[in-house]
């Protein structure tokens, strides 16, 4: 578990699933995306609420950016893609 300023996020997840990410009264953008890859997806976030977000299909060994909040209030959190659970 990865966690600053309010922010909780898991360090990994599998394609296809999902991971939650639990943000702070003062945030309600969460942007997911590949790095590497210009693409992002945003998504609103609830103030001290846990917000679910479906993660991209990429592939195991992939690092996915995810990005709270806007401007210097701003956190970044790596989450590397793990294969799935057979």
């Amino acid at each position: 578990m990865q966690q600053g300023e309010g922010i909780r996020v898991t360090t990994t997840a599998a394609p296809g699933g999902s991971i939650t990410v639990n943000v702070g009264s003062a945030d309600d953008v969460i942007d997911i995306g590949i790095s590497g890859s210009p693409n992002k997806t945003s998504f609103q976030g609830s103030a001290n609420k846990d917000t679910s977000i479906p993660v991209p299909l990429a592939p195991p060994g992939s690092v996915l950016v995810i990005r709270v909040g806007k401007g210097k209030r701003r956190r970044i959190f790596f989450v590397t893609v793990v294969a799935p659970s057979p």
